[in-house]
């Protein structure tokens, strides 16, 4: 289990606690004297004795809450920060600010608890009780839920773990959203981002964020919305968009927070998760059913960050698993228009293949070889498409057949030529070389086939079947035989 590489982006709020020189009640006064020297613990226990006694006393509240915070002891502030705030109407604002502090010390706390061994059960829940009164704390803070979903499904709670991180996406969709139709996403440079918002902001300003980090913050009063930018850790360490804020609240904008996709991702892959058992069970409503789900939720995540390869693949996927296939070609025509990827052209080629579109099924799979011309899994379907096509055009008696299936040969030979032992690369090439009418590669190739018994492969069931085509094709029926019973044998020991 990895532990969670995350830091909160908050700066802890300061205010300055006044002692204050009233004629409270006695214990309050004794609790005065043990602060000042620094005797906590009896000052708590003079202070509950006063606000026990006197359960609205303005001033006993305040001082037992600040004196909780000096005894480190946070969970105990989060189940009485509330009636502390009810009764000590005059400290709110300290209160206020020690509620906030408090929550980081609690979040911190379960970050901490968590990291120091994701593995272990003692500290899975010592994090989960943390969070839990953070989460009580300030319901509002959605860094809590992501935390929380993490921890819970660390520990096996799937259940409790999905239900935070749909509680974060329900606090942060509508900011997400407007960052969004401002044309706002993650890794954006500082002058994409004045492309999309309409100018220069009205302000920009570094924030610290520790000893070594920092953010740059850019500020848009008229659209109430902040944006923040962290340095690339790899040279030309230009800034990068990391998260924006939508909020009426200076105080509040400039405290920089990172947009993360992590409930988003799981939440979705959840559904689509659930959606490929139900569809392999053969309930292909419930899995329709759990499929468009996860589709507004990948949405978003794309949108939000259009670099993330999962909701790249699942999009498509999902509307080829749907039956969709022209929205699934639309989908990946969209996709790879703005980010194209070896592996995105490879599963477009493969969904054209499915269709008998060998044409476009060749043109995705050589646009993933332009990309990387060695890929062995683009130039195995490459040279399959073309074996297809040739396949279909020969039944259809279409003289094109010939010079698709030599196109099919040329790409098995450079799969050769990258690895000279696979199996099944020797036998596509002995088929084709077959209909080619070229007896001396087929001998050849054949040799090289038989080789391969002495080696690693011949353990695998499907090297005997393969051998067993070769000879069934070569019409000797007594190695096929004797290679299908081998092949047999190896499948019931489970290779």
């Amino acid at each position: 289990m990895k532990t969670i590489n995350r830091t909160l982006l908050l700066a802890v709020l300061t205010t300055f606690a006044f002692e204050f020189a009233g004629c409270g009640a006695a214990d309050v006064q004794s609790a005065k004297l043990y602060r000042q020297r620094r005797d906590y613990v009896t000052a708590d226990k003079m202070l509950q004795k006063a606000i026990t006694e006197d359960p609205t006393n303005d001033e006993g509240w305040y001082l037992y809450a600040e004196n909780l915070n000096d005894l480190k002891q946070y969970e105990k502030i989060a189940t009485i920060i509330d009636t502390a705030m009810l009764y000590s109407t005059t400290h709110r604002q300290e209160l206020q600010v020690l509620r906030h502090n408090t929550w980081i010390e609690l979040y911190n706390g379960g970050l901490g608890a968590y990291n120091a061994n994701p593995d272990s059960k003692e500290a899975q829940q010592s994090a989960i009780q943390y969070l839990e009164s953070a989460r009580k704390l300030e319901p509002d803070q959605p860094e809590t839920y992501e935390l929380l979903g993490q921890v819970y499904y660390a520990s096996g709670d799937t259940a409790k773990g999905l239900q935070n991180y749909l509680a974060e996406i329900n606090q942060v969709s509508a900011s997400y959203d407007q960052g969004v139709t401002m044309g706002l996403m993650l890794h954006a440079t500082t002058d994409a981002v004045e492309r999309a918002v309409g100018g220069a902001p009205a302000k920009k300003q570094t924030i610290s964020l520790g000893p070594t980090d920092s953010a740059l913050v850019y500020t848009y009063p008229s659209k109430q919305t902040y944006v923040y930018f962290e340095r690339i850790v790899k040279p030309p360490h230009t800034w990068e968009l990391t998260g924006w804020r939508v909020t009426g609240s200076d105080a509040e904008g400039i405290q920089p927070l990172r947009v993360s996709t992590q409930s988003y991702e799981f939440v979705a892959n959840d559904y689509y998760q659930k959606g490929l058992a139900a569809q392999h069970a053969g309930n292909k409503a419930d899995a329709n059913a759990k499929f468009e789900k996860a589709i507004p939720l990948l949405m978003t995540l794309q949108q939000i960050d259009p670099s993330n390869d999962f909701a790249s693949q699942a999009i498509p996927d999902i509307y080829t698993r749907m039956d969709r296939t022209e929205k699934a070609k639309q989908e990946y025509e969209r996709i790879l228009a703005d980010h194209p990827s070896k592996e995105m052209y490879i599963s477009y080629g493969t969904l054209m293949m499915k269709s008998n579109d060998y044409q476009g099924a060749a043109t995705q799979y050589q646009k993933a070889l332009a990309l990387a011309p060695n890929d062995e899994s683009a130039l195995y379907n490459l040279a399959a498409t073309y074996k297809n096509w040739a396949a279909a055009d020969q039944k259809d008696k279409k003289a094109e057949y010939k010079s698709e299936l030599e196109q099919s040969t040329s790409y098995f030979e450079k799969l050769r030529a990258i690895n000279k032992t696979d199996p099944n690369t020797l036998m596509n090439l002995v088929e084709n070389y077959d209909i080619l009418s070229q007896k001396d590669k087929v001998i050849s190739l054949v040799s090289d086939l038989e080789a391969l018994k002495t080696t690693d492969a011949a353990k695998t069931h499907e090297y005997w079947d393969l051998l067993a085509r070769v000879y069934a094709r070569a019409n000797r029926s007594a190695d096929a035989q004797a290679s299908y019973k081998k092949s047999d044998e190896l499948k019931q020991s489970g290779h």
